[in-house]
């Protein structure tokens, strides 16, 4: 048998009884913990967002206190909830659409100016030294 199809071994393996222990442990779901089974549980997804609204994201969970992810998946629910109600004002940015210049998609949606000067103003903002100390009435 040619040298590069044989199988080479490296001389130390585990003890067959620690293998399967170990194997076992990562198939036995029962044995998570619960945050192991939250994490499994929750899905992510990725989102391509402009460098201002990541930083009016970041902005406005450090002014909540919270996670960044928290605030997106509020926000997504409040628009999501506005779209399914019809709301004017979300149904007014909409309109300013235009067609997608590529195949999977047959628009581009783009934000109203007023919203994009408001993510702007949010991402500049700047929280005062301690602000969240006097909030959580540490200081």
């Amino acid at each position: 048998m040619p040298r590069s199809k044989q199988t080479r071994f490296s001389g130390v393996k585990a003890d067959p009884a620690i293998d399967e222990l170990l194997t076992s442990a990562v198939e036995n779901r029962a044995a998570l913990s619960k945050r192991q089974k939250r994490d499994r549980a929750r899905t992510k997804a990725t989102y391509d967002l402009d460098p201002t609204l990541q930083q009016a994201i970041a902005a406005t969970s450090k002014e909540l206190d919270t996670s960044a992810s928290q605030v997106v998946a509020l926000f997504m629910a409040y628009a999501l909830d506005a779209y399914a109600r019809r709301e004017p004002g979300l149904l007014e940015g909409l309109q300013d659409r235009t067609r997608s210049r590529t195949p999977r998609f047959s628009w581009d949606l783009h934000a109203p100016e007023t919203w994009r000067r408001s993510v702007e103003e949010t991402a500049q903002k700047q929280l005062p030294t301690g602000w969240r100390k006097r909030e959580r009435g540490e200081g």
